[in-house]
């Protein structure tokens, strides 16, 4: 995984919970399955947990993933 785009701004944490959130994550797909597979995948789903980080490094649970908000660039 190389990039997570959600399009959000000046959104907390907490805030996250329970909304339906949308973003793409940028996959790194070998040049040879480019053709048959995206390199980008839209993913729209509900927040159902936060987990808070006392250094800061807050993460969402979204389906079985934990995705950390630092790696995600809002737009």
């Amino acid at each position: 995984m190389k990039e997570i785009t959600m399009t959000v701004t000046n959104t907390k944490a907490l805030e996250l919970l329970g909304k339906n959130v949308s973003f793409e994550m940028d996959l790194t797909v070998p040049e040879i399955y480019k053709g048959s597979f995206p390199s980008i995948q839209n993913i729209d789903v509900q927040v159902e947990a936060v987990l808070i980080h006392i250094s800061g490094d807050h993460e969402i649970l979204v389906g079985d993933i934990f995705y950390p908000l630092k790696e995600i660039r809002m737009k």
